[in-house]
């Protein structure tokens, strides 16, 4: 009967950068760009999904450094709070290798391992680089990935900075 009838199942997501660009003052001999934000997930399907693995692309590889609330298996991560509360961490061992090569970083969060329906995590980050560096574009690309959505989603937006 059509009042029984249950929603079907939907495995969905969305993710999106949140952002702030600090740009340095003229006068000063430092030319550092800081980028300070969020990397969104939202589950916005009706299922619980699990164990979220994230992927930061950022281009050009060397000369953008990530900061945020990360460590890895050999490397806690530290927070103002004295907790690790929103602490993500490297999936590799050799992440750095890695990243500077692809330009890849792949974290997970230290201690969520599902989002329940319409729940959000989030990934809080710094992204620095120097004006003076021989790139004059810099491209951060977000996707994410669960164990049910294992082909992964694309964020709905990137950061880009043209200089």
């Amino acid at each position: 009967m059509f009042w029984n009838k249950k929603d079907e199942k939907r495995i969905e997501a969305q993710s999106w950068f949140s952002y702030a660009v600090m740009l340095p003052n003229l006068d000063e001999d430092e030319r550092e760009v800081i980028i300070i934000g969020n990397y969104m997930i939202k589950n916005t399907g009706n299922e619980t999904v699990n164990n979220p693995i994230i992927c930061i692309q950022i281009n050009p590889t060397r000369d953008v450094r990530l900061g945020g609330k990360i460590g890895s298996a050999k490397h806690t991560a530290m927070s103002i709070d004295g907790t690790n509360t929103g602490a993500w961490e490297y999936i590799h061992t050799d992440w750095k290798e890695k990243s500077l090569e692809t330009g890849e970083h792949w974290l997970m969060p230290k201690f969520r391992l599902l989002l329940t329906p319409g729940e959000t995590i989030t990934f809080a980050h710094e992204l620095s680089f120097s004006l003076l560096q021989k790139e004059k574009l810099v491209n951060v690309d977000g996707f994410a990935y669960f164990d049910e959505i294992k082909n992964g989603i694309t964020s709905m937006n990137k950061i880009t900075i043209n200089f």
